[in-house]
């Protein structure tokens, strides 16, 4: 009790705030007193404790290396559509229509290009011709390598798929007649070549033609088995000489659009003047239209399944470091009984006894996601480095963020057992606990 002058006002929430500061637990102290705890789990319970939080580990590392790989993949592939401020829309015949239904050859035409060049006139419109497979063997002096070789227009280049690294572009007026000879080599090839300055200036040898390398571009990388770098673009009149019957050939068209126009409605359109111009057999379209968001999504779909599966095969895993967890903090109740008790002697309530054990298992959940989270991370970075399907390198925040709460979800879920069972320990019998 204190002293008080007569006539003094008391303010009575000061007052209760000054006889509730000494007793009040602080949530920084409770979550030291856990941590130490848990630390003290690792150093009684090695084995145990470490297991269980490797299996927390990898599954973390799983999901993280999913989510990374798959991001990698469809963030390269997408990447292709949009350079340079441009969203590109391409035109391609239907390969399965062309199977199932036509069951011969089925190829866009000259006047499909007019048609789409008309219905945007005051954008970028380019052919891209493909001759062959994408492993033509080309040459230069004793070297030999294999590269996809495309036939263009000067316009190709206002689309931005590709960007030049060192030397020229090639001049108009040499691609404009059909004897154009300039070319230019993707970065890829000109590493196998023996490095972009030793092709500069050089003939290069195709398939019964040859052109002069002026200039070497980077494209969007290599996914899915294929690199986007390993190129030649050649004039169009070049490699339609390259394939006099144009049996080998098969044309693409590529428009180039502004960052703020509805593709959605540009593709709309497109299909509708493709329609017009091609009266598809049965009434059905004999091409796609394929635009960064169509390409996202279709890629969002396929990959959906994969992750699935191995998602519950993560839950598996999570299933058995919950296990783990739970027989390593129970193990621990029991041992620590005559601790529990001294801390409730002391004034610790049940509410704080269950707090801490609940927090334990989230940190020792959390330390394993962690450790999950890096190695998914290293993971994904490792396959993407010695292979060319999943896209450039990328880890994914979203996948670890869902791994980290996954991980600490687990914790909680599994620690609120050993919890319960800790704050109700009877503190007489703890104390004679040996």
């Amino acid at each position: 009790m204190s002293a008080t002058v007569p006539g003094e006002r008391i303010d009575p929430a000061a007052a209760a705030s000054t006889q509730a500061a000494p007793t009040a637990p602080t949530w920084g102290f409770a979550f030291g007193e856990a941590l130490q705890a848990a630390l003290r789990q690792l150093r009684s319970f090695p084995v145990r404790t470490g297991v269980a939080m490797l299996s927390v580990a990898l599954g973390v590392a799983g999901i993280v290396a999913v989510m990374s790989l798959s991001e990698g993949l469809s963030r390269t592939l997408v990447r292709s559509f949009e350079s340079m401020g441009r969203q590109v829309v391409i035109v391609r015949a239907d390969p399965s229509y062309e199977a199932l239904v036509l069951g011969t050859a089925n190829r866009l035409s000259e006047q499909d290009l007019r048609a789409v060049s008309r219905a945007f006139a005051q954008r970028p419109v380019a052919p891209l011709l493909r001759y062959g497979a994408f492993n033509n063997a080309v040459a230069l002096g004793a070297r030999n390598g294999a590269a996809a070789i495309y036939g263009t227009t000067s316009d190709y280049f206002k689309l931005g798929e590709v960007a030049l690294v060192a030397g020229v572009w090639p001049s108009v007026q040499d691609w404009r007649g059909g004897g154009g000879r300039q070319c230019l080599a993707g970065r890829s090839l000109a590493r196998e070549l023996g490095g972009e300055a030793a092709v500069l200036g050089r003939d290069l040898s195709l398939p019964g033609r040859s052109c002069r390398v002026v200039g070497v571009v980077k494209g969007a990388g290599s996914a899915l088995g294929f690199d986007f770098e390993r190129l030649v673009i050649a004039p169009l009149g070049l490699v339609r000489a390259m394939d006099a019957d144009g049996s080998r050939s098969d044309l693409e068209i590529h428009a180039g659009f502004g960052g703020g126009d509805d593709i959605d409605a540009v593709a709309r359109r497109l299909t509708a003047e493709l329609r017009k111009q091609r009266r598809g057999a049965r009434g059905e379209d004999d091409f796609i239209v394929v635009t960064a968001q169509r390409l996202r999504s279709y890629l969002d779909g396929t990959l959906a399944s994969v992750r699935i599966g191995l998602f519950a095969l993560m839950a598996v895993v999570f299933a058995v470091a919950a296990l783990g967890i739970g027989n390593v903090l129970l193990s621990g109740v029991n041992a620590r009984r005559r601790e529990i008790a001294i801390k409730r002697a002391l004034g610790a309530t049940r509410a704080g006894i269950f707090l801490e054990f609940l927090m334990e298992a989230a940190i020792l959940t959390g330390l394993g996601g962690a450790l999950g989270a890096g190695l998914g991370a290293i993971a994904a970075l490792s396959i993407t480095a010695s292979s060319r399907y999943f896209g450039e390198p990328t880890v994914s925040l979203a996948g670890c963020l869902y791994g980290l709460a996954t991980a600490l979800l687990v914790g909680l879920l599994t620690g609120v057992l050993p919890a319960a069972r800790a704050a109700r320990l009877d503190p007489v019998a703890g104390l004679h606990h040996h």
